[in-house]
């Protein structure tokens, strides 16, 4: 039939519904972030934590099972406490807390890195190139088109952070062979998926609101590495700063022999019948971004609690004290970390909510 005329043909193709529209905007994100080496990379290396945490976990299960192959693996611990290695049962989701912990300290710094490659062009570039009245002239709403975005980032980080938590889970049930162990295990597997979700979430609206600040996603990634590294920067300074004063102030004290006006400077209480587990207000970590996520995480996968467990195999109050000081932490409330990251989410969907406007806007 020649265009010019007029009829109606039935649609013979598949009908999709509306609630994925969002999908092909995250499938074609996809597809253009992956022509970059440099985050087939990334990606790849960003695997190495999660080797490591599935070769702890199915050594820590050999090691319940009295295998002859922890025996091996045995040596490469001989840091712990003697008494966590006697008894690997009692302190299994102890150990798989921090096992989780350490592997989301190092992939955190991965996914920062994904973020800064995947997330500063997302919306710059449709921007620079003015891409907007396309997108909105199809039926595509304004949440369509953030949840595409976002579903990019959600993609790669889910690949470094959710998929890789959830096979070491797996491996690590599979080496145990010991019904008990998901009794014990499975809180730590949802608080390890909620806190990668919490790091998507957060993580993605915030690039996402950069990128609609500016046409040049080269000024988007300046801003993403100043909110990384200048705020994880002056955070640790103010940190080392108040830390001397402690240590000043504490040795003073101790020299004038009258009582200092705070506990030892590595935290806790100078008391040995007091708690061992050290409080503290130092409110300089909120300046950093990854230490916030960092906060939020260790109440989510409850490293803290698994280290004042472990504490307790320390035969001095001293002894826990410093083992708390060294490892644990932070210990400021974790809600204040929540209240910093709730704010800044807030600012970001203020800024998309601005920032990118539909066809009946765009006048």
């Amino acid at each position: 039939m020649p265009i010019i005329d007029q009829g109606y043909q039935h649609w013979s193709g598949r009908l999709a519904g509306h609630r994925w529209r969002w999908l092909a905007i995250t499938r074609h994100g996809v597809k253009i972030a992956m022509r970059s080496y440099f985050l087939r990379y990334v990606l790849l290396v960003a695997w190495v934590p999660a080797l490591v945490l599935v070769t702890t976990l199915s050594a820590w299960g050999l090691l319940e099972r009295k295998s002859k192959l922890a025996r091996i693996f045995s040596q490469f611990m001989q840091f712990m406490n003697p008494g966590v290695i006697a008894y690997p049962r009692h302190y299994r989701a102890e150990v798989w807390r921090l096992a989780y912990g350490y592997f989301f300290h190092v992939e955190l710094f991965f996914a920062m890195i994904v973020i800064l490659i995947v997330g500063p062009g997302l919306i710059s570039r449709d921007l620079r190139v003015n891409a907007l009245p396309l997108y909105f002239s199809r039926p595509l709403r304004r949440i369509d088109y953030f949840l595409g975005k976002l579903g990019v980032v959600a993609t790669f980080l889910g690949m470094v952070l959710i998929v890789p938590a959830v096979i070491a889970y797996i491996f690590g049930l599979l080496f145990s062979v010991d019904f008990t162990v998901l009794r014990d295990t499975f809180v730590i597997l949802v608080g390890a998926t909620a806190y990668g979700l919490f790091i998507t979430v957060s993580a993605g609206l915030l690039i996402l609101a950069l990128s609609a600040l500016s046409r040049n996603s080269r000024y988007v990634a300046l801003l993403w590495l100043g909110l990384w590294f200048v705020g994880g920067i002056g955070s640790s300074v103010l940190t080392a700063v108040h830390q001397q004063q402690r240590h000043y102030a504490y040795h003073r004290a101790m020299a004038l022999r009258v009582a200092p006006p705070h506990g030892p400077p590595w935290g806790g209480t100078p008391a040995a019948h007091e708690p061992a587990v050290p409080t503290s207000r130092n409110w300089r970590a909120l300046l950093s971004y990854t230490a916030n996520l960092s906060r939020v995480g260790a109440h989510l996968l409850g490293t803290n609690m698994a280290w004042e467990r472990l504490s307790r195999l320390e035969p001095t109050a001293r002894g826990r004290r410093r083992l708390l000081a060294r490892f644990g932490g932070p210990w400021y409330p974790w809600y204040w970390s929540a209240v910093v990251l709730a704010a800044l989410l807030g600012l970001s969907l203020c800024i998309l909510n601005l920032s990118i406007r539909t066809l009946d806007r765009l006048k």
